[in-house]
């Protein structure tokens, strides 16, 4: 039981350390006014602001973090 226990708690550290490190990716792309490449399930590729990116990413972790 306590393998498991440890186990979760570093998967928990290692997705909160990735939600970091994408929030201060966009924030210094958007400091620097570049723009973020993202592709769609189909494989299309669009773009977007970083500024539009980092408002769309804070607000997804905000939802998340009410539920």
């Amino acid at each position: 039981m306590e393998k498991l226990k440890l186990t979760d708690n570093i998967s928990d550290k290692l997705a909160r350390g990735m939600e970091i490190a994408v929030e201060k990716c966009l924030l210094d792309k958007m400091v620097k006014g570049q723009t973020v490449v993202y592709a769609h399930d189909d494989g299309s590729i669009y773009t977007m602001s970083a500024k539009e990116a980092l408002d769309h990413f804070l607000a997804e972790a905000a939802q998340e973090a009410i539920l």
